[in-house]
């Protein structure tokens, strides 16, 4: 069984080498490494194209500077593998025998996702945080509501692409490629893919690591407001999307899912109060406040509390000011 990993590459001569090296490290050897540069203005190309002329596992493809989803659907036109799972290029495994683990889980049940929990190193500080436990019963074997509302409720439905690794022939089946253009796309990108996808399972020994706290990180851009308006499109085009289609009882876990991009839609829109457009957008947002009501994320239960008490316009300053100091300080 072959995996596919795609990494969009803009940029990134002081991380790249350990982010490959990284794969490469790994005990199971079934694998492809398509390393999609992005237009890179560094020495990022040359390094891609160092280590595919070493290693005939990894793929290299210069393509003229379009973003990380026009970068990712690259290389989902390209892969060969029988899942595929994605990779930042500033990130890197820290477990060798990750991928030989996840084929054994993929053999046991052949699901059309397995997820898997990640590590955050904080650069800036030195210090790498490892994330809450989850039991893998209860996911590995349950039907599609019971499996998502588990890992709703316990927090564990990240809304990364590169926390999930996907079967190829979902992603061919349902035209499961990101849309150009947003900032918001793995939030998208999962949502289509919670509609389509049945089996789930779970990985339970983390080993991705998230690099944060470093200058080049998406994060640290400034608040702009289509990249709230990304989240707006999304709430609407699947609330829609749900109501029409998805049965009752799996349209309540869709909803959980979409409560969290909500939430972050609420902050998000008062880092840039000033704009005419987002005052304007309020009234949209309040019309979709319904969605704090399926809480059974613990992180919207909370937001959902606040909100009760406080109302729309003092929740969403509190979840700015969370916002700003996790994210922008």
């Amino acid at each position: 069984m072959k995996i596919s990993i795609i990494i969009p590459v803009y940029n990134s001569t002081l991380y790249l080498k350990q982010c490959v090296e990284s794969i490469l490290a790994q005990t199971y050897h079934n694998f492809e490494i398509l390393l999609v540069d992005d237009g890179s203005t560094d020495d990022s190309p040359m390094i891609c194209d160092e280590y595919a002329q070493k290693d005939d596992r990894i793929v290299t493809i210069h393509k003229q500077n379009g973003g990380t989803s026009d970068a990712r659907n690259v290389g989902l036109e390209k892969a060969s593998g029988d899942y595929i799972t994605f990779m930042d290029n500033d990130d890197y495994w820290s477990n060798p025998d990750a991928l030989c683990d996840i084929i054994k889980v993929i053999s046991e049940t052949e699901p059309d996702v397995v997820m898997h929990a990640n590590m955050v190193y904080w650069q800036d500080k030195n210090k790498t945080v490892n994330p809450s436990s989850f039991d893998r019963t209860l996911v590995s074997g349950k039907k599609r509501k019971e499996a998502v509302e588990n890992l709703i409720k316990a927090g564990m439905l990240s809304v990364t692409v590169w926390t999930k690794l996907v079967k190829t022939s979902l992603i061919r089946e349902h035209d499961l490629y990101f849309k150009k253009g947003i900032r918001n796309e793995d939030t998208d990108w999962i949502a289509r893919m919670l509609i389509y996808a049945e089996r789930f399972e779970w990985y339970d020994k983390p080993f991705y690591v998230y690099r944060k706290g470093h200058e080049t990180a998406q994060t640290s851009q400034k608040m702009k407001y289509y990249m709230v308006n990304d989240l707006k499109n999304i709430i609407i085009e699947y609330t829609q999307y749900a109501e029409k289609y998805l049965d009752q009882e799996y349209r309540k876990v869709f909803y959980a899912y979409l409560a969290y991009p909500f939430a972050v839609w609420m902050g998000q829109a008062y880092l840039i109060e000033q704009d005419k457009q987002i005052k304007n957008d309020r009234e949209i947002m309040k019309k979709y406040a319904y969605l704090l009501t399926y809480d059974i994320n613990p992180a919207v239960r909370m937001v959902h509390r606040v909100y009760r008490i406080l109302g729309f316009g003092l929740t969403s300053r509190i979840l700015m000011l969370y916002i700003k100091k996790v994210y922008y300080s």
